[in-house]
């Protein structure tokens, strides 16, 4: 096999799309060393009977089969396909869209496991076909569409079987998973292909060729489906009802979806359940059924099945209900889709059921809670359930969660067995974690008949104190944060115990009754307080609550500074939380006089260490405020830190603002002030509103935290959307700060104040240098460049190169010194040599992306990364003449880098004419007036209204004019009276050129001074003469400098007699690289 070959493989009758479909491939980039054939069969039998013949003809390893109807987009597609099966040896065959379970039809886009995109035109349209999309680099499946199929391994195709045009593609797939390769859906950004096949048609043998499939391969199909599917355990509690049972077993057996096991407790006191279930577990493999051999109770028993259960997920199913038999298969699909594990149980619309099984009417639980299928905050489910003692989520049959997501034994809420409301209690341990999903359709029913005891004393007495106990606790799991909701959950739940303290009046001596009366108290007291509390804090209804976050650990001296600082804030309405997770009592004993003074300030000790992760996720979900910040334990606020920043939230109508940080002072251990480094100097001298996405990519191509640790940013609890410390699904394990900053940058604007109003202390005891600590950062560094263009960071392929070329030569650097130190090598650990193998996996994707988008970038001549401070930039000078708040007209504006700058950072409204329609493209993401012309004979009055602007840019634009002079004289008009135009053009008189023309050379260079685009030459009398010309004044003239030894002739003097050399550098403009103009209008 030659695996520096890839061979285009093709059955064709139709030459016309054969011949455009190899255009395509003709012009796709291939790498270094690879050569590409194209083979064609025509003629063939079939399509199995053709890919044969020609998998015979080549020795290329990596094989494209394709339609003739198929064109592939993706320039960079072999590069991307070579790397996915160089990293991946087990991967056999991949394509653009597939499935990941097949249903029993045989028919692979009746799937509800779709996954991929392409441009396809079988509906009689073209347009994008898209499916689900995966944050994998190839999704495993078990089938992908034959539009095109990619392999790097050879089986041959079943031409025994398949000798049609059907089903060869689905079977290729299971011979590749028989084989035990896999077979996966590439990621795609954007779409690799178009397929222009015309509508499909299920004719020539199409249901001669399924039934065949099933039949040969279905019961690979069901094994692999289940693999592919999570197993979800249904937990049947059964007690002396065989009837009811019944029918809820085979409910539960009939259930389409295919990864299933049902458990069966029987708690009856007589064995006809257990006579009864043999004819069924004699039948069916995935059921287990149990007879406890004493009687648990209804608590115990759902316990003991939890704790049996093997599934990911769980359904309880009560004994006496029903579920519909598409129940699992519609909730499973939204686990399924929920990457970022946020949705934490999935409900339903339910019916009720009478003993026979009618269906009874609606009453205010079981009607719908909403017309279509929803997603709903968890928060907002439970204020429902809790502020009206309303369970509109459901009973246990109803609700469909992840087993690891239960913190708790099932039936408990905050450590309190609950003797009624056993669902509720779970639900509302889920809730507090994330998101629920409502289906509006019914899937369950829910039966009433005579033998429950839902009115019972003891079930009145046990739900009443289960409801007190939800409201009064609720706001520990940040349910009822707002005062006038836990207002109303306690006045509800006022009324709902008088009602069963007058319907029990006779229970005198019930135990129970006389907890629920001290219960009731204490209701009423918690009213009184937070109506009390509510007037008091009318005074801050202007200031939202901000949480002020410390997790602490072992450092009380520094701790009791850092809450000093927290409680000394000017701002009027916070509150404060501690989470110590310390291995002694020193911060616990020492905080006992601050809560005793501070009824804003609350404390925690965690009872089992949780580690920074968990510790910060934790005090986030406890935050009530509408507004966190941070607070490390060895760091210190600015007294009037809070107040300073929430004066941009107060002020930001539009909720523009994601993101406020702000200069950090480093402290030693003394609290001494340190200088500062690259990541703490001053990014501006005055307060200055950032697009967060430019933010971003400053950080992502310096691979520096120049936004600051957690301490140093404000930001709003609502925009934060991932657990803090994650990106994009990923928990980070150094850049914590960093991974929860992306995630808010990506949403709009950063704000950074030039005070400072933070102080990160440095001491002894920090981790952050360790060797281990370095290495996670850089891994986490990888994991952001990689994934961060999903989040429109780094979308200039520029701006993504020199990041990923950062990250490259730091790592070389990095990783050799690692192992060129024999002190470091000798105390490697497995951790340590785990992170660097995780690197070297990282390195090898980077340097792929690095040389993809180098081929790339040779086609894209004008995309540069600014820094508006560099001194020695003609781009930067310019800007920096622009200034803020102008309206701007920008000639030749190429992918949009200047503009990017001028509207994010400059807050300009930028109109822009760009030759390149490509360049063009990119450049609207930052402007939305950027038109395709060619200045040389562009009208202007047909877009813009003389006067218009108060800049007009050249910025390396008029050189490539044939008369820039006839430009300027038309562009002018268009300017307003106080108006100026800028302008950066090359110096011809460069020492540089005149030392190549003595030599007899005149080299044009890709850019520069001699690009070869350049038609016009300009030296510093010319450029004067060119304004006059024009009618301009010249207000003001500067210039860059480059030394010729610098400049891309890398010119050297010395080879010239002494005096030549000398004259050269004498020359007034020798080392002037670029002229900078600033003109106005003659007065």
């Amino acid at each position: 096999m030659n695996d520096k070959k890839i061979a285009f493989i093709y059955c064709v009758n139709n030459r016309e799309l054969y011949e455009e479909s190899v255009r395509y491939v003709r012009s796709l980039y291939v790498p270094e060393g690879y050569k590409i054939e194209i083979i064609t069969i025509e003629g063939a039998k079939s399509i199995t009977s053709g890919y044969n013949e020609a998998m015979k003809k080549t020795d290329a390893k990596y094989k494209v089969y394709l339609h003739q109807d198929a064109f592939i987009v993706n320039k960079n597609f072999l590069y991307d396909i070579i790397a996915l099966f160089e990293k991946y040896p087990k991967l056999g065959m991949i394509g653009v869209v597939g499935a990941k379970t097949i249903p029993k039809s045989g028919v692979w886009w009746e799937s509800t496991q779709r996954f991929g995109k392409v441009y396809d035109s079988h509906t009689g349209e073209m347009k994008l076909l898209s499916f689900k999309e995966t944050e994998l680099e190839y999704e495993p499946v078990q089938a992908i569409d034959g539009l095109i199929m990619i392999t790097q391994y050879d089986i041959p195709w079943r031409e025994d079987l398949f000798t049609g045009w059907h089903f060869y593609d689905l079977s290729q797939c299971q011979e590749f998973l028989l084989a035990d390769y896999d077979v996966g859906v590439v990621r795609q950004n954007e779409p690799w292909c178009v397929h222009d096949c015309g509508i499909a048609s299920a004719e020539n043998g199409f249901d001669n060729d399924r039934k065949k499939f099933v039949d040969v391969y279905g019961e690979n199909v069901q094994r692999l489906n289940k693999t592919f599917l999570p197993l979800v355990s249904i937990l049947i509690p059964t007690y002396n009802r065989p009837h009811y049972f019944e029918l809820a077993l085979q409910s539960a057996l009939n259930q389409t979806y295919e990864n299933i096991e049902v458990i069966v407790c029987d708690d009856s006191t007589n064995d006809e359940t257990e006579k009864l279930v043999k004819k069924y577990t004699a039948k069916y493999n995935n059921l287990t059924y149990i007879k406890n051999p004493t009687r648990l109770g209804q608590f115990e028993n759902d316990i003991k099945l939890f704790n049996l259960a093997n599934g990911e997920y769980i359904n309880y199913l009560m004994d006496d209900d029903l579920f519909h038999p598409q129940k699992i298969e519609k909730m499973m699909s939204y686990f399924i889709d929920d990457v970022n594990k946020e949705i934490k149980l999935v409900t339903s619309n339910r019916k009720m059921i009478d003993q026979n099984g009618e269906q009874l009417p609606d009453n205010i639980l079981t009607q719908p809670l909403f017309e279509e299928d929803k997603v709903i905050s968890g928060t907002d489910l439970g204020n429902l359930v809790l502020k009206y003692n309303f369970n509109c989520i459901g009973e246990p049959t109803t609700v469909l969660f992840r087993k690891s997501d239960l913190k708790e034994p099932f039936g408990t809420f905050l450590g309190r067995k609950y003797g009624c409301n056993v669902d509720i209690a779970t639900w509302l341990t889920l809730l507090a974690e994330g998101k629920a999903v409502y289906v509006s359709q019914p899937l369950s029913y829910f039966r009433i008949h005579n033998s429950q005891q839902l009115q019972s004393t003891k079930m009145l007495l046990d739900g009443a104190l289960d409801y007190a106990h939800e409201v009064l606790y609720a706001r520990k799991k940040g349910f009822l944060e707002k005062k006038e909701d836990y207002l109303i959950a306690l006045n509800s739940c006022e009324k709902y115990l008088a009602n069963v303290i007058e319907q029990l009046k006779q229970e005198k001596d019930n135990d129970k009754f006389e907890e629920l009366l001290d219960v009731y108290k204490k209701i009423n007291f918690e009213i009184k307080t937070v109506e009390k509390q509510s007037k008091d804090l009318m005074i801050n209804e202007k200031y939202p609550l901000v949480s002020i976050l410390i997790p602490s650990y072992n450092k009380p001296y520094y701790f009791e500074l850092a809450l000093q600082s927290a409680l000394n804030q000017t701002y009027k309405n916070i509150e404060i939380i501690v989470c110590d997770d310390s291995t002694n009592d020193e911060i616990e004993r020492l905080i006992s006089k601050y809560t005793c003074k501070y009824d804003n300030l609350t404390y925690i000790k965690n009872p089992v260490r949780l580690g920074q992760f968990e510790n910060d996720v934790k005090l986030f979900n406890l935050a009530r405020g509408e507004y966190i910040n941070y607070l490390m334990d060895d760091d210190l606020f600015h007294p009037q830190k809070i107040e300073k920043m929430m004066n941009y939230y107060l002020h930001d109508k539009n909720n523009e603002i994601k993101l406020v940080t702000s200069h950090r002072q480093l402290i030693d251990r003394n609290g001494n002030f340190l200088k500062d480094i690259v990541s703490t100097r001053r990014l501006f001298e005055s307060d200055t509103i950032i697009d967060g996405k430019m933010m971003a990519d400053y950080v992502l191509m310096s691979l520096i935290n120049y936004i600051g640790e957690p301490t140093t940013v404000l930001f709003r609890k609502s925009d934060l959307d991932e657990p803090f410390g994650t990106f994009l699904g990923r928990k980070y394990l150094c850049n914590v700060d960093l991974a929860s900053w992306f995630n808010l940058l990506a949403k709009g604007k950063v704000v950074y104040i030039s005070e400072t109003l933070s102080y990160f202390r440095i001491h002894d005891d920090q981790q952050s240098q360790s060797i281990e600590m370095q290495l996670n950062g850089i891994i986490d560094f990888a994991h952001s460049i990689i994934e961060a263009r999903k989040k429109g960071f780094l979308q200039s392929d520029r701006n993504y190169e020199l990041a990923l070329k950062h990250w490259l030569d730091y790592i070389n650097r990095f990783i050799d010194e690692i192992l060129n130190n024999s002190e470091i090598t000798e105390i490697f650990n497995s951790n340590i040599s785990d992170r660097i193998g995780e690197i070297q996996k990282y390195k090898l994707l980077m340097e792929t992306e690095y040389h993809k988008l180098v081929q790339q970038l040779k086609r894209t001549k004008y995309d540069f990364n600014i820094d508006i401070n560099a001194e020695n930039n003609s781009h930067a000078m310019i800007l920096r003449m622009v200034g803020k708040n102008k309206k701007v007209l920008e000639l030749g504006c190429a992918t949009g880098y200047m503009t990017n700058i001028l509207t994010n950072l400059l807050g300009c409204e930028v109109s822009c004419v760009e030759y390149d329609a490509v360049a063009a493209e990119k450049a609207r993401r930052y402007s939305n007036n950027v038109i395709v012309g060619d200045l040389n004979n562009f009208d202007f009055s047909q877009h813009f209204q003389k006067g218009e602007f108060d800049v007009i840019i050249f910025a390396d634009v008029l050189e490539h004019l044939y008369d820039p002079l006839d430009v300027l004289k038309r562009v002018k008009p268009y300017l307003s009276a106080n108006g100026e135009i800028l302008v950066s053009i090359p110096n011809i008189a460069h020492c540089s050129v005149i030392a190549e023309l003595l030599q007899g050379r005149f080299p044009y260079k890709e850019l520069g001074l001699l690009d070869n685009t350049h038609i016009r030459f300009f030296t510093r009398s010319g450029v004067i003469k060119l304004f006059q010309d024009a009618g301009l004044t010249i207000k003001e003239m500067n210039r860059t400098v480059c030394p010729p030894e610098q400049t891309e002739f890398r010119t050297n003097l010395n080879v010239f007699p002494q005096q030549v050399a000398d004259y050269l550098r004498s020359l007034p403009d020798a080392d002037t690289y670029q002229f900078i103009v600033r003109a106005g209008l003659v007065n």
